[in-house]
């Protein structure tokens, strides 16, 4: 498998975790630790989602030190 296609995997997955969750505190939680963990989980896939996105500008600019 190329790295480009391996690399949309992983953000489709990153993105369709990310839209379940959304549904699921939009719907509500009734726990206070679930709904901090929901949240928490959310900020951390838009996390990883930004830093593979910038990763992939700085290898296509042929700059990959970071």
């Amino acid at each position: 498998m190329q790295e480009e296609n391996v690399i949309y995997v992983i953000l489709k997955r990153i993105r369709d975790r990310k839209e379940q969750l959304k549904i699921v505190i939009a719907n509500g939680i009734h726990n206070w630790d679930i709904y901090n963990k929901s949240v928490g989980e959310y900020k951390a896939y838009n996390i990883m989602e930004q830093e593979i996105q910038d990763l992939q500008e700085r290898e296509n600019d042929g700059d990959t030190k970071t």
